[in-house]
């Protein structure tokens, strides 16, 4: 790690306190006792007459520390800036990606070697262990090699495999000195440590369960109480799909299906890699609740480990009793931290600073806005008015009252899954028509639409894709540093959509629905596959698009804490899921919060350090003030 020394403005004063940081530094003193034709080294901290402060220039510096010890104020202060520990420290290392030799390219360490992971986490009996970091940090190679799917080389590998051909036990006990871990693998080569595992890619269900309905693959898996098996089936709701196939089955719904499958399994061992994706908030809450009672046993005298990622801040918090950071260079290196605290590890990861290793990974803080923003659009000019609109499916009806949408606005709209959504949208974008009876006139105007289900159907590159579907050629760079660089596509322009990840893929559409020149975009689910980092840039690009555009934008969204970071406004969908759905709404933000929360029956309240929300535990004494108050929604600074 790189050393630095920074200097507190707030407690700095040189004006009175004799600048003893100067004299004292050992470049000054030798300075001194140089001969006068002799010439004298630069000092590295000195008092900056055009700025009226003292500045540190870090080229100079020896980094002695003294400045910091003589300090009679505590302003100099040190901090270690991101690098990567010593490579004797890896404990997995994937091979180096194949690249073209070309002549003239400029060779740098990186080129010598793939994805490097230095760590693992703790395995805690009876605790939720929340795994918080950026995609392509190491989260998902961590639960593989805990799960034994890959197992750990520490570096050693030939060059065509990122495992080893024949397991060294020495090597092992060598890299690792605690007990549990080392005994979490011995049981697992010896077969008697059974690991559950639910992946963050699902389609692969497909092939393995073709032509089986739910119900029947859930009871053939099943070796746990019946208590605890029909626990599993209320919370995730399997009842809804049981009779179903997993083809048949949506997005959400598979995803429901993979979590239970794990959960129905008794192990020893619980490894659960993005759960919330494509589920509501009313189902990640209940996702929340059955983990803790996973970790705790279920009434049994036994407790088990649970490991979650999960980019969803807000339930992460909730359903974490510990967390582990990862930090480093996305794709590069990725670093474990030791166990943390739930509201201090989250809050750390947000401010880009570790407090504990003293490790600043981050230049800049990720920050939510604190106040609720209830503008009044009385005087506002209307986009769209509508009166009561109808939809119907078999099995499956919408009804959405008279409404009204205005210009400019960011329309949240929020709700369980099943209850007419993507439908309404499907509406607005002239995808769908309503039945005949709704007082709707279809939307003349332009709409660009980004679908919830996204797919790789496309031969060719990321550039040719957007140009084609949202019939924009403007790659300048205004356009990119507005729109593409902020989201990290300008990066992979060239690379064919078929090759790329889902937080990639999903990434291209939203750039291909924003750059189409609209009057109204419609985004389905955008936070999909995306980490923290990119979920708060999407709602940063998204507003700059709609204010650039002057245009109105529709956003379906389940992770709350875009939705209070994006919306103006929020339409409520309720009902009963795949049965019927209705509307209340649109309403202005405090009101529809406190309205969604209360159909959710949990309290929110903002994190005093970084803004952010967070769900507040059932029954506490702020969650009882806030009912008390009728405030579900947190109230603003």
């Amino acid at each position: 790690m790189k050393k630095i020394f920074l200097i507190d403005y707030d407690l700095c004063s040189p004006s009175s306190c004799g600048s003893q940081c100067i004299k004292q530094c050992p470049i000054t003193l030798t300075n001194n006792r140089k001969k006068s034709h002799v010439k004298k080294a630069p000092v590295p901290i000195r008092f900056k007459k055009s700025e009226d402060r003292m500045i540190i220039i870090s080229e100079y510096c020896i980094y002695c520390g003294i400045c910091l010890n003589v300090c009679p104020r505590n302003a100099i202060y040190s901090i270690y800036l991101l690098d990567e520990p010593e490579l004797d420290d890896r404990t997995h290392e994937y091979p180096k990606k194949d690249r073209k030799i070309v002549q003239d390219l400029k060779h740098t360490p990186e080129d010598d070697h793939g994805f490097r992971l230095f760590g693992l986490p703790t395995l805690l009996p009876g605790r939720v262990t929340g795994l918080c970091g950026p995609n392509g940090i190491g989260k998902s190679t961590v639960l593989n090699i805990l799960s034994g799917d890959v197992w750990p080389n520490f570096g050693e590998m030939d060059e065509q495999s990122a495992t080893k051909t024949k397991f060294d036990w020495r090597t092992l006990f060598d890299h690792m000195r605690e007990n549990e871990m080392r005994t979490h693998f011995k049981d697992m080569y010896d077969g008697s440590r059974k690991i559950a595992y639910k992946q963050q890619v699902l389609r692969v269900l497909f092939d393995e369960y073709k032509g089986i309905k739910v119900e029947e693959i859930l009871r053939k898996q099943k070796n746990i109480d019946d208590v605890f098996y029909q626990e599993v089936l209320e919370h995730l709701d399997i009842h809804a799909i049981a009779k179903r196939e997993l083809q048949q089955c949506s997005g959400g719904e598979l995803q429901r299906f993979a979590i239970a499958s794990v959960l129905v399994q008794e192990a020893d061992c619980y490894l659960i890699d993005e759960p919330c994706t494509f589920l509501d908030v009313k189902k990640r809450i209940k996702l929340a609740e059955l983990l803790q009672s996973r970790a705790k046993g279920f009434g049994t005298k036994r407790y088990y480990p649970v490991l979650v990622v999960e980019h969803d801040l807000a339930i992460l918090d909730y359903l974490s009793d510990v967390i582990h950071l990862f930090y480093g260079k996305p794709h590069q290196f990725g670093v474990i931290t030791k166990v943390q605290s739930t509201k201090g590890g989250i809050n750390a990861y947000l401010n880009g600073f570790l407090k504990t290793e003293n490790i600043q990974f981050r230049k800049s803080q990720i920050s939510f806005r604190r106040s609720v923003g209830n503008r009044s659009w009385e005087n506002a000019r209307i986009f769209t008015k509508y009166g009561r609109i109808t939809k119907t499916f078999e099995g499956f009806r919408l009804e959405v009252e008279p409404g009204t949408i205005f210009e400019g606005e960011i329309l949240g709209i929020v709700g369980e899954n099943g209850t007419g959504k993507s439908t309404f949208a499907k509406i607005l974008a002239g995808k769908i028509k309503p039945d005949e009876k709704s007082e709707f006139d279809s939307i003349e105007r332009y709409v660009s639409y980004k679908p919830q289900y996204i797919t790789r159907d496309y031969d060719g590159t990321v550039q040719e894709f957007i140009m084609e579907y949202s019939q924009n050629y403007d790659f300048s760079e205004p356009m990119k540093q507005l729109l593409y660089t902020p989201l990290g596509v300008d990066s992979f322009f060239d690379s064919l959509v078929r090759d790329l990840s889902g937080g990639q893929l999903q990434r291209v559409f939203i750039c291909t629905c924003l750059a189409k020149r609209a009057e109204l975009y419609i985004l389905d689910e955008p936070s999909a596959y995306l980490d923290v980092e990119e979920r708060l840039h999407i709602s940063s690009v998204i507003r700059a698009i709609t204010k650039r555009m002057s245009a109105t934008t529709v956003v379906i969204e389940h992770d709350l804490a875009i939705v209070d970071a994006l919306s103006d406004r929020l339409f409520l969908f309720t009902g009963k899921p795949g049965v019927h759905g209705k509307t209340i709404g649109p309403l202005n933000k405090r009101e529809g919060m406190n309205e969604f929360l209360k159909i959710l029956d949990i309290t929110f309240r903002r994190d005093e350090e970084t803004g952010r929300a967070r769900i507040n535990k059932k029954d506490s004494s702020i969650d009882k003030r806030q009912r008390a108050n009728n405030e579900y929604f947190y109230a603003p600074k």
